[in-house]
Parts: structure tokens; sequence; C-alpha cells
């Protein structure tokens, strides 16, 4: 490890860059906002490198690995390929080779899912007889009958929400042992070998926000000490060159300032700026993957606005540690430092309401949970065998990319025999 890490100095841009005299202009784009940056740092490399491969300055040797998607085969074919299996026996054949055996959290996610629908039904059933009762008489038939069904469906939707802020409510009071918890690893350590990187895809971002919270986050992770365990990687997808440049010059102040403070150990950060860009936010992920992803155990996926204290990152890297069969871990996300009235709402709200639900959620999910894109930590080696996001075939608006991918990964994670934890207390 310390080879590695000895290697990747030697082609990354020095933590104590010698800055040139006189003042820097910042680029255009960054200046309208009222935002100055230095210049990008002049290297004593070769510019014909540079320009021929833009990012070997500023981000560690490839380690290249594969990350195959496979052909998406359609639902009636999916459905027919299922029933053939299953009746010649083939089905056990193919089992994935992580399967596990039945653990408890899975027998009490059946009976709370199978109590949560009998309570659902039920009183959907029940708003739906009164509505019933109190309706008047139509001319038509289908009319009377196409209300209660809508009132069916919008009366089921609201009856869930209200019995997942019920049993949010329980979780409150009695507390939960079979759902995960950062409380379980407490006082333990962080092993060396969990080599985790924290990586941010962007594009087109405001870059003083995008760095100073990501800097806020740096700075956090090496307070605890556990500096060197952590890589952070900045994805760029950015076409404006202005905004690119001012992204490289924000990039080398960030690591100028880490570096003013030796006094612990420091993250080290990396820039990448991707030139083919394909497949949005999940086809950047999967480029990290295939060129770093063989370096790091997993890595921490963040938002553009997203600032995560080092505490709540240690604490999400020490569960994966313990629980070798979680796959995703997601954290519960607060909404901060919204302006507008209707932001200002949500985030209230979010507030106010927020941890009822996502306890609620995390009471009937458990290990079989969402991932929401960001703030979490994925297992990187399995997400690269078995999360890698094809195109859906065919023409129209339900062809080409996924979009909502981060849904889709966690329901291919857990196809492949991996957990998917939601934790609130993170």
């Amino acid at each position: 490890m310390e080879k590695n890490q000895s290697s990747r100095t030697d082609v990354v841009t020095p933590l104590h860059p010698v800055r040139p005299a006189g003042p820097a202009a910042a680029p255009a784009a960054v200046a309208r906002r009222g935002v100055s940056y230095p210049r990008p740092i002049v290297s004593r490399r070769s510019m014909l490198r540079e320009d021929r491969h833009p990012n070997s300055l500023t981000a560690p040797p490839v380690h290249r690995g594969s990350m195959p998607a496979r052909p998406w085969r359609g639902f009636w074919n999916g459905v027919g390929t299922a029933t053939l299996m299953r009746l010649t026996g083939r089905s056990k054949e193919v089992a994935s080779h992580a399967e596990q055996p039945q653990q408890p959290w899975q027998a009490a996610a059946k009976q709370r899912r199978a109590v949560f629908l009998a309570l659902t039904v039920a009183s959907s059933a029940l708003a739906t007889t009164l509505f019933a009762g109190v309706q008047p008489n139509y001319d038509s038939a289908w009319l009377e009958y196409g209300q209660l069904a809508l009132f069916a469906m919008l009366s089921t939707w609201v009856v869930t929400g209200f019995l997942t802020a019920m049993m949010g409510f329980w979780v409150m009071l009695r507390g939960d042992t079979q759902s995960l918890s950062a409380r379980s690893v407490d006082g333990k350590e962080l092993s060396t070998d969990a080599r985790t990187a924290i990586i941010m895809p962007i594009c087109n971002e405001d870059v003083a926000t995008v760095f100073a919270g990501l800097r806020a986050t740096c700075e956090s992770v090496a307070a605890t000490g556990k500096g060197k365990t952590f890589d952070v990687f900045v994805l760029s997808d950015s076409y404006d060159p202005e905004i690119a440049a001012a992204e490289r010059a924000a990039w080398e102040e960030l690591r100028s300032a880490l570096a003013s403070s030796p006094k612990q150990p420091q993250v080290e950060v990396y820039y990448r700026l991707r030139a083919r860009r394909t497949h949005r936010k999940a086809g950047n992920v999967a480029d990290f993957c295939r060129r770093w992803g063989k370096d790091y155990k997993y890595m921490v996926v963040l938002d553009a606005d997203s600032v995560m204290s080092g505490e709540c990152i240690v604490s999400m890297a020490k569960l994966m540690e313990a629980n070798p069969q979680a796959g995703i871990i997601q954290t519960a996300t607060q909404a901060i430092g919204h302006v507008t009235l209707h932001a200002r709402a949500q985030q209230f709200a979010s507030r106010v309401t927020g941890r009822l639900f996502t306890l609620g959620m995390q009471y009937w999910q458990l290990g079989e949970s969402h991932y929401w894109g960001h703030n979490a930590i994925i297992r990187v080696k399995p997400f690269m065998e078995h999360c890698a996001l094809a195109p859906i075939k065919g023409t129209g608006g339900m062809s080409g990319g996924i979009m909502s991918h981060d849904f889709v990964e966690a329901a291919l994670m857990r196809r492949a025999g991996y957990h998917v934890w939601l934790c609130a207390d993170l």
C-alpha cells in the first residue's frame, strides 16, 4: 500500500505548488459571479504530455478494470426465460454465487411487510366504502365507479405514507433490533485496508459552492485522523471551457489549502475532466470504476451540493467492514441552506417529519432498501460486476439510457445477493 501511494505521488501535481508572481485573473464565467481563483499552476512536466493527456497531472495512474453492461432481455423475454428455467430445473444451477442462507432480518421483513400490506388494504377499503356511502346518485355508472377507483388509489397512497410515519414513530419509541445502526460500530477501529474513494460527479456546477462544500468534507475527514484511508475524486463532465478552467484552478487552491495543515494526515484530492461524456452521471461513475475502481474497496458517492462529516464517512466504512454482505449503505440526507420560500418550506418539513419517514422506511425495508444516488457508500467490486447499466433497446421515451439509475443499481445489487441498507442514524 505504501508503495502504491508513493507511485501515485509521482504523477500528480505536488501538494505544495509554487504560484506564479503577479495577480491571477479568474475565468469570465466565474468572474461574473464575483468569485476569484488563481490561475492553474504551470507544471514542470512536459506541456506536450499535458496537451495529449489532460488528466495525467491531476489523477493517479489508471488501473483499468472491467465493468461489462449486460443487455436487457425485455419484460416478456425475461418472463419466458425465467419460466422455462424453472420448468427445466436450471434456475438452481445458475443461482448467484453471492446467495446466502436466510438471515433473521429477512424473516422479520416478510412479517412486517405482510402486516403493512394488510393494514394498507384494510384502511383503503374502509375509506373507499365510507366514500361510496356519501356519493350522490349519478346517471352514469361508469362515472360513479371511475370516481371510486380513483379515490381508492389516492387513499391507498395517503394510507401508505401514514403507516410509514407510524412505523417510524414506533421505532423512535421502542427501537429496532433488526435494523443497521451506526452505534454498532462505535469504538471500533477502521482497518487500513478499507481503502475508500470519495467521488463527486459534477457537470457545469457553480464552482465556488462545489469546492467550498468539498473542502469542508475533506477537512472533516482529515480531522478524524483517517485521512490516508480516503482519496477524493472530483469527476467533471463540464463542457464549458471557462467552467472547466475554473474547476481546475479551484482544485489547485483546495490542494494548497489542505497542504497548509501538516499537523494531521490529509486526504488526496484528484480531478478528472472527462472528454467523452456518455450516459450522464451513471456513465461518469462507471468511468471512474473502470479506471480506478480496482484500487478501492468502497466508494462514497456525493452530489455536487453534498457536505458530509468525517465521522459519518468513517462510520459508513466501518459498517461496510462489519457487514461483508452489505452492498450499499444509504444515509438519511438533510436539506440545508435553502433560500426561496418553497425550498425553505421543504427544508422545514424535512426537519420535522423526515426522521419519522426515514425510520418507517427502514422498518419495513431493512436490507432491501433504496439507493438515492448520493450520500451513500458502495462496495466497489460487486458494483462493477453486477451494476453496469446497458441502454434500453427500442425507440421513443422509454428507450436509451436509464435516467433513474440509482433505483436500478440497488435492484441489481440486491439481485446479486448483497444487501442494501438505509441507515437512519448516519
